[in-house]
């Protein structure tokens, strides 16, 4: 008889700094993101790999200390959030919006139905407002001075996924009061839903596939659907948000690709590469040419460019090169291939 409530005093022990769920303030709403983040990057970053092989999508190397500058990075912008949180409490506290509270499934399956409805629309305007934001932070004074941190990392990590500006968390994370005033949201699952978002951020920097294990409403119902092996053009991968952080004027939704695909930036070989079983980028097999050549001069020697079809950096690929020739290097280029002139 014991032994039970010595458990259960441990558990509440544990439990006690990231409770209760909702209303206990910033610090609990500190505490609860924080668990979370770090817990889920380490076993995303260092857990996981460990257990299962996985390959790297990443056509570079991870620059030592990256993934341990980006966890630093991550605690403004998670301190932004549980702030964000404190205002979603005091709100209802206050009666405005449209969150309310009590047992969550008191209308049995109808409540059941109403929650996935719920999670799945949160889903769309989570995504609506993700890429809204996003395209908006590569604006150039925004991106040269706020979304610039979150672009420091060329191979990001589980890490990355919160690593930003502060000011840049205070815009991404409006729509999470927004949505409070949008339809009917129970407390717990606004929190639940807010903290596991964390995941699809932090999986989506981690440097390898998880496609299609992906838990969104509708990636969970193509899981179910079609099985471990498909893969759905209108779902994100990881390697969808992983290019953009080669190829930074793509790529700037999170969980669908239609918004990319409406606005005109989702890269022309994404379909053929990834999901047409070409693999990453930096596959072997290398992608369509233009057979259009630009000589440019790389450390006093003069080289060729054999650029692809498709300009898919913010300088072009030309730009590029030239840029590198000035500063007498020519480190690798995305896409292209260089030769020397015989």
């Amino acid at each position: 008889m014991g032994e039970p409530h010595t458990f259960r005093a441990f558990v509440s022990l544990v439990l006690r700094p990231v409770s209760p769920l909702h209303g206990g303030g910033f610090l609990v709403a500190f505490a609860q993101i924080c668990t979370f983040y770090y817990i889920a990057a380490c076993a995303l970053h260092f857990v996981l790999p460990s257990l299962v092989k996985m390959d790297s999508i990443q056509p570079r190397a991870r620059k030592q200390g990256e993934a341990r500058r980006d966890a630093f990075y991550s605690i403004g912008p998670l301190a932004v959030k549980a702030l964000v949180w404190s205002c979603v409490e005091a709100l209802h506290t206050r009666g405005y919006g449209m969150t309310y509270e009590g047992p969550l499934l008191r209308g049995g399956w109808r409540e059941v139905l109403y929650i996935v409805a719920s999670v799945a629309l949160l889903d769309v305007l989570h995504d609506t407002w993700f890429y809204l934001t996003h395209r908006l932070l590569h604006w150039g004074p925004l991106y040269r001075h706020v979304h610039y941190i979150h672009h420091k990392s060329k191979a990001p990590s589980a890490f990355t996924g919160y690593s930003f500006h502060v000011l840049e968390a205070a815009l991404v994370f409006t729509n999470e009061v927004l949505v409070c005033f949008m339809f009917p949201i129970h407390v717990h699952l606004h929190r639940v839903y807010h903290l596991l978002t964390t995941i699809i951020h932090e999986a989506g920097h981690a440097g390898y596939e998880l496609a299609p294990f992906i838990p969104t409403v509708a990636g969970l119902l193509s899981l179910a659907v079609h099985g471990p092996s498909h893969r759905s053009a209108t779902l994100n991968t990881v390697q969808h948000h992983d290019w953009h952080h080669r190829f930074p004027t793509k790529h700037f939704s999170l969980y669908f690709t239609h918004w990319d695909r409406w606005g005109g930036s989702m890269h022309p070989e994404y379909d053929a590469k990834v999901l047409g079983g070409g693999g990453p980028w930096c596959s072997t097999r290398g992608p369509r040419r233009s057979g259009r050549q630009e000589r440019v001069c790389a450390g006093g020697q003069e080289v060729v460019l054999d650029t692809l079809w498709v300009r898919h950096s913010a300088v072009g690929e030309i730009g590029r090169a030239q840029a590198c020739a000035r500063g007498r290097t020519f480190p690798f280029l995305y896409g292209s291939r260089v030769a020397q002139l015989r």
